[in-house]
């Protein structure tokens, strides 16, 4: 599957959806225990490699246990002794995350995963060996046989207790180091112990999809929305973010109720991130790109067979911290509508409509003037440039000047079409065009949900916005 970027928000604005692509395919549902380990062969193993296999599956069915239970020194004792600080770091990171014994202050608890569980991937190609210096110093240590394979972590997150957000399983996918020291088995390190000697000229398709673990001091909080259980995680420097977020969320999901309706999860898992660093990685972006963020929905995969967005997320910004409460509930009011159109959403859907209309649903009831909600397109106006076409979507990007008018813009016609159309005719302009498609088929959808083309349409929103700002 295909990956791509979303496109950061302006301060005071939301990002549209990203999508981190699929690396493997997923378990159909979450369940209440570790996920037990094994590998999968197409072809039968010889003595030699059961051995391994059977070997490395007990040891990660062990660091799966110790890392969801946040046994630190159970997880060292599965550590090679010469593993990378960084790794071995890494993985106490996962640990704590999970460790009771953690102080997160006025944010919550520790996470709880409802599924957490490393299994052996299947392994395709010639086999990966570590580096000469590596299996050099594991013999002198006494290791007798070094392996390098791929290895999957299926996991669902809970909340602060289990089954919390009750999601779908997600499947993230890295290699592992593993030496043996006669019947038993370490974790050396990941796969950069052992340059993959396989040649490539595709390009990366950017950084890795990660957990929230990935990240020291992760808390949880549930919040009951109205499809059930919520979570809110979040990082140090986030308390006054969270607690807000935590109080505007059941509110946030209603009012995206009120316009949608119920077809969607109503429910959702938000991230509060307290630096640069935290949101890129959660948001698979560059740290640069982030500055003028304030949130970005994020989603594994989409499951079209059973109609599931897998790993959905909302990922507030450092910045976010600056937003006032109704700032804030904006924010998530426009990130939810992401969540709950996300499975009718295609890639090609034109951004005046998927990031217009949630910035609609965002700021319905919120202001008083147009000019309270679009200041930048109201001074257009006001001075004659009435904007001639609808926004394109490279208008957006955050590092134009036009991106703040292409927002507002796209709001104004959404707000148009409900003022003029209503909220039900809204939906249905949304629903068609969000299909995609060429340029004639979204003009054909158009027409079918307002009964006009789309040029009269312009025409009409152009008169519409003079009058606004009379």
């Amino acid at each position: 599957m295909s990956s791509h970027r979303g496109r950061a928000t302006l301060a005071a604005l939301v990002a549209a959806a990203v999508s981190f692509g699929a690396l493997t395919a997923c378990s159909n549902g979450p369940d209440d225990s570790v996920t037990p380990s094994g590998s999968v062969s197409t072809t039968p193993l010889n003595p030699f490699e059961q051995q391994r296999s059977d070997g490395v599956t007990a040891l990660l069915d062990q660091l799966s246990s110790v890392l969801r239970t946040g046994d630190i020194a159970g997880l060292d004792a599965l550590i090679d002794k010469s593993a990378p600080a960084a790794f071995r770091d890494r993985m106490r990171t996962i640990a704590a995350s999970f460790a009771a014994k953690e102080d997160r202050g006025s944010r919550g608890g520790p996470l709880a995963a409802s599924t957490f569980g490393y299994r052996l991937a299947p392994s395709t190609g010639a086999e990966r060996l570590l580096g000469e210096q590596w299996v050099s110093r594991l013999e002198q240590q006494g290791s007798t046989d070094t392996w390098v394979n791929p290895v999957e972590l299926s996991y669902a997150l809970g909340g602060a207790r289990t089954p919390g957000l009750d999601e779908p399983v997600v499947t993230l996918t890295e290699t592992m180091s593993f030496a043996r020291y006669d019947d038993d088995w370490k974790v050396v390190g990941d796969g950069s112990l052992a340059p993959d000697p396989t040649p490539t000229t595709i390009k990366s398709a950017g950084p890795a999809e990660v957990g929230p673990w990935e990240f020291g001091g992760v808390a949880a909080v549930d919040v009951k929305t109205a499809g059930g259980t919520s979570t809110v995680l979040s990082y140090p420097r986030t308390e006054a973010t969270t607690a807000a977020a935590t109080k505007i969320l059941p509110a946030a999901v209603t009012a995206v109720d009120e316009f949608w309706g119920q077809d969607w999860p109503r429910r959702a898992a938000v991230v509060a991130t307290g630096s640069p660093a935290e949101f890129a990685g959660l948001t698979r972006t560059e740290s640069a790109d982030t500055k003028t963020a304030g949130a970005a929905t994020v989603f594994s995969r989409i499951d079209k067979p059973e109609k599931k967005v897998i790993g959905q997320r909302i990922v507030l910004a450092p910045s976010a911290a600056s937003l006032t409460g109704p700032a804030l509930t904006v924010v998530l009011r426009h990130e939810l509508m992401h969540v709950a159109t996300r499975l009718i959403t295609a890639e090609n859907a034109p951004l005046w409509l998927t990031e217009g209309v949630p910035e609609y649903v965002g700021r319905r009831g919120t202001y008083r003037e147009f000019v309270d909600a679009a200041p930048d397109l109201a001074a257009a106006v006001a001075g004659g440039d009435v904007p001639k076409t609808l926004p394109a979507d490279s208008a957006f990007a955050v590092d134009t000047d036009a991106a703040r008018v292409a927002y507002q813009s796209a709001w104004s016609f959404a707000a148009f079409v409900a003022d003029e159309y209503g909220e039900e005719k809204l939906k249905a302009l949304y629903t068609g065009v969000a299909k995609g498609g060429d340029s004639p088929t979204q003009d054909a959808a158009i027409t079918s949900a307002l009964g006009k083309d789309k040029a009269a349409l312009v025409k009409q929103w152009q008169g519409w916005l003079r009058e606004q700002v009379r």
